[in-house]
Order: structure tokens, then sequence, then C-alpha cells
């Protein structure tokens, strides 16, 4: 009888308890794995080409296994709590992969999204996307919500599997200047209107902390302040608008 006809039963079971440990950045960082959950999702990371290490999914779910059977993924059939546990929602939506967290991508002179501080995978996660449909390439900062984390790949809709990922550290600003990036700092107000700015060259568009905003040294040394423009008496967005509006005004411009 292959794996994928044996029922993994026991939310006990030491593979599952080590699984459900990849909710945990550091696991998640130790391992270099990540966990993807969804249809949709399994073929999007597949389609990009990442490593899919097996896929978990019920007895019922002859799609999955059929997935990941022509993708020559291993796969394991295990009981709805099994797949609850290892997915770490209540009502997953089956097949939940284990997938290899790819290695950054080096910096380059390319349009690229910066999460500064953004603590909300959500958050993470929908800016991601929207980088990715706008052809931004993403930079993340330490204190970010970890962009490979299970909550952003669902708000991303996996879309960084596909996308162009880097790392940032230390000297942030002067690293992304030297690549070539114009870094391009959005401030709650004061700045100028994103549709109206122009580059020479790739831009490096900075979102802030949704509680904070950007720290008040890096927007200050940024070699250029834009706002969003708002009416009504709203005196902010949230960061995942701001930064969906300002990158776009930006390929418009």
């Amino acid at each position: 009888m292959s794996e994928a006809r044996r029922v993994l039963t026991s939310v006990r079971n030491p593979r599952v308890i080590e699984l459900a440990k990849l909710h945990d950045a550091r696991r998640r960082r130790a391992a270099e794995q990540t966990l993807v959950e969804g249809p949709h999702q399994l073929a999007d990371v597949l389609a990009f080409g990442a490593s899919v290490v097996e896929v978990f999914h019920t007895e019922e779910d002859a799609d999955a296994a059929a997935m990941a059977a022509a993708a020559e993924v291993p796969a394991t059939a295990v009981s709805q709590a099994v797949l609850r546990r290892i997915a770490g929602t209540d009502h997953p939506r089956g097949p939940v992969a284990v997938v290899q967290i790819p290695e950054p991508d080096p910096l380059v002179a390319v349009d690229t999204v910066v999460l500064w501080d953004v603590r909300d995978p959500g958050n993470t996660g929908a800016i991601v996307r929207t980088a990715a449909a706008l052809g931004y390439a993403i930079a993340v900062t330490p204190g970010t919500a970890d962009v490979w984390g299970p909550k952003a790949i669902r708000s991303a809709a996996a879309t960084q599997f596909g996308a162009r990922v880097s790392t940032l550290s230390g000297s942030a600003l002067e690293v992304l200047e030297s690549a070539g990036l114009h870094t391009m700092a959005t401030v709650a107000a004061g700045g100028e209107d994103p549709s109206a700015v122009s580059s020479e060259g790739p831009v490096a568009v900075l979102i802030g902390n949704e509680a904070h905003g950007l720290p008040d040294e890096v927007a200050a040394a940024a070699a250029t302040r834009v706002t969003v423009p708002l009416q009504g008496g709203v005196e902010s967005l949230n960061a995942a608008v701001a930064a969906a509006l300002t990158m776009y005004a930006l390929k418009r411009g």
C-alpha cells in the first residue's frame, strides 16, 4: 500500500508535531521550510518552480493526491484533525504542502517596494501580492512580519514564490542607494503626490510600520518623500493600501 493510502490520524504523531512548529518564524528559519495551504496555492508554487517537499491531504481529496503525483511529490493522506493541526486553522482548505523557502534574491536595480518594520502578516502579504502584480521586487527589513509565514503566504496568494524577495539589514538606505535605487519614503503628510513624481531610474518605495510609519531619520534621509493625497477628513491609510496606491501611481506617472 502506498504512503498516500495510509491515513495519518494522530495529532500527536512526531511528524505532525514538527510540521505544526513551522508556524513559528524561528522554526521556519531553522528548517528553511514553510507551509502552503489550498489547491490553488499549491498549483501556483509548483508553477513557480518552488521545491515542494511533501503534500498532506484528506483521504477524500483525490485532486490533491493527483496533483502531487503529477509533480512527483510525496503525498500523505491525513485525518481532518491532523490537517487542522498542520494548517493551524479551524477550517483548513486542504491540501497543506511543506515547501522549501527560497534563498534571498540579491538586491538589483529594479523598482522595489521595501517593507520597513511592517508587523502584520496580512499587510505584508497584501503588499507582496500588489508588488508582484505591478512588477515590483520586494525587500524586507528584519522587523517585518515573515514574508514566508503561512499567514503572509495566504494573504499574498503565494505570489512571493514568483517574485524577487531580498532581505535588508544594517544601513538599509545605503544598501538600497548603492544598488542604484532612488529611495522614496511614504509619509502621512508633507510629501509629493506620487503620481507627479518622476525618477530617472528604478525606485525603492519605503513602507513603514502600521502604527508609527517610517522612522523619522529614515524618512528624512530618503531622496524623496511622497504622500497619497486624501480627502474627506481622512488622515491616513492602511499600510497595504498606501503601498498599493503609491506603487500604482509611480508606474502610471
